[in-house]
This record gives C-alpha cells, sequence and structure tokens, in this order.
C-alpha cells in the first residue's frame, strides 16, 4: 500500500474488528475481571427470559448462576426429601388436604395408633380419653407420648404431695385425740374399726369421711355410732369392767365418787374392808384423769 493510502480496515489504525458470532451460536459474555463466561441465550419464552432477568435482579443470567440457583433449590426440595415436603394449606383446603398435612408431620391415622404410657395399677381409661381429644386436637405420636408422660409426672407427684398430707393430718389427730381420749384412745380406736366393720365400711369410704369431716371429727362421728350400734360405751360400767376412760370422763367419775358416802367411807377408813379397792380405784381415775394409762 502507498504512502496516503487509506487502509482497508477503515481507519482502525490497524486492529482487525472482533468477528460476529455464528448465527444460533450464544454471544461469549465478559466478566469484569475479563475472563469470558457461557452467556444464556435469548429464551423463546419471552415471559420466562423476563422472570429469569428479574430472578437475577436484570444482570445478564450465565449457566453457572442459574445452575448454582438450582442447586440451591434442590438442597431444599430435592430427590432425598421426596414425600417428605410440606405445603401449608390455605384458608379454604379442605379436610382431606389438612388431614394429609398433619399424617406426614407423624399424627397416626387413627386414635388408637397413639402409644401412651400407663401407670402401673392405672385402669387406663385416661389414656383411653386422652387418645381422641390428641387424635381431634392433630398431635403427633411423638407430641402425644411427650404430653402423656408429662401428666403422669405431674398426677404423679400430686398423689405423693396428698398421701404426705394425709399422713401428717393423721399424725395431728393421734395427737389431739391421745391427749382428749387419754388412756381410752386404743379401746376407742378398736370401737371404731368394728363399728366401721360392722356397718360395712370400706377403707376408701372412711378416708372420704376423714377427707369431708378432717380425720378427728370423722373418729369421733364413728365413735359415737359404736355406741350407738351396741358396742360397749366407755362409761363408769367400762371402766368398773378394767376398760379405760377419757380425762374427762375419770375427772367425772371422780368427782362422782367425792359424792358417795358409801365409797368415802371406804376409802377414809383403813380397816374398812374395801379400803383397798377404794384406794386403786381413785389411783386409777386420777392417772386417767391426768391422761395416762391406768
Amino acid at each position: 500500500m502507498s504512502e496516503g493510502e487509506a487502509p482497508a480496515d477503515g481507519g482502525q489504525g490497524g486492529n482487525e474488528a472482533p468477528a460476529a458470532a455464528p448465527q444460533g451460536e450464544a454471544p461469549e459474555a465478559t466478566q469484569a475481571t475479563g475472563e469470558p463466561t457461557t452467556a444464556v441465550p435469548a429464551f423463546e419464552d419471552a415471559e420466562l427470559g423476563e422472570w429469569v432477568k428479574a430472578k437475577f435482579n436484570g444482570a445478564e443470567p450465565t449457566i453457572e448462576k442459574l445452575a448454582g440457583s438450582y442447586r440451591n433449590l434442590e438442597k431444599i426440595v430435592g430427590a432425598d426429601k421426596a414425600g417428605r415436603t410440606l405445603t401449608i394449606p390455605g384458608p379454604d383446603a379442605e379436610p382431606d388436604e389438612v388431614a394429609s398435612v398433619f399424617a406426614k408431620l407423624g399424627k397416626p391415622e387413627k386414635p388408637d395408633g397413639y402409644e401412651l404410657p400407663v401407670p402401673e395399677g392405672d385402669d387406663g381409661k385416661m389414656a383411653e380419653w386422652a387418645r381422641g381429644v390428641f387424635h381431634e386436637a392433630n398431635l403427633t405420636s411423638k407430641q402425644a407420648q411427650a404430653v402423656a408422660e408429662k401428666w403422669n409426672e405431674y398426677i404423679g407427684s400430686m398423689r405423693q404431695n396428698a398421701e404426705q398430707d394425709n399422713q401428717v393430718r393423721a399424725a395431728d389427730a393421734e395427737r389431739e385425740l391421745r391427749q382428749e381420749w387419754g388412756a381410752a384412745y386404743d379401746q376407742k380406736v378398736n370401737g371404731i374399726d368394728q363399728a366401721a366393720a360392722q356397718l360395712g365400711l370400706k377403707p376408701e369410704e372412711l378416708n372420704g369421711l376423714r377427707n369431708s369431716m378432717g380425720p378427728v371429727a370423722a373418729m369421733k362421728f364413728v365413735d359415737g355410732l359404736a355406741g350407738k350400734l351396741g358396742e360397749r360405751p366407755v362409761d363408769r360400767a367400762g371402766e368398773s369392767d378394767g376398760g379405760a376412760l377419757t380425762p374427762m370422763m375419770a375427772q367425772s367419775e371422780l368427782q362422782r365418787l367425792g359424792t358417795d358416802k358409801e365409797f368415802m367411807d371406804a376409802w377414809m377408813n383403813k380397816n374398812h374392808p374395801s379400803h383397798k379397792w377404794a384406794v386403786e380405784k381413785k389411783q386409777r381415775l386420777a392417772k386417767m384423769a391426768a391422761g395416762h394409762a391406768a
């Protein structure tokens, strides 16, 4: 080429223009680093193409970006989670659709599918009732078992506390009645047991009386029944036969004997044939009046 002629490339200083991509092939995109990467060809579905652009905030999507997005999706709903993915039912969902969700979570098909723990000695009626309630509330098997275990623990602690409270109340009642009945306590307790047996009262019924009336009032109530049922009453006749008196009864008997001229003559006259008997009787009554055994 002679001097002054225009370059064949149109004046570009000898630099050749880049060759156009062959028809039907994707153009080669260039990253900010200058390294080329494979661009996604134009979508035949224009709507899908617009969605992809929006997905990548308007940036040019690449095969690598699309593959990474798909991999992240597969981590959530991949083949290893097939059958275990859930779609939250809408407010207008059909009952069968809602039921299928809870079934996947672990709710048994029927109430008897719950395996609930039953405490030793329990008749199982509570567990039978709970199965229906748990199934109606859509609880899973694990949830139902956890609730049942916690309930059993709670009831067990309540029963233990009740037993301890009853033991304390029984001890307090015995202490109070021993003080009131004195030497007659054991005799009265035996009479109470006999009266309860004669009336056909079961242990749980006696416990019901103690709980409703209180231990002291219940024992006094049954003790009163014992006298009406023909059990030997604890009175002067009982004492003369070797029975014991309550402190109040013993004190009353002492006062009565103090006005009995025949007894007082025997007690005061050492030469009286009944003197020894009178002295021993008064000593025995004095002990019982003080709350001691005769």
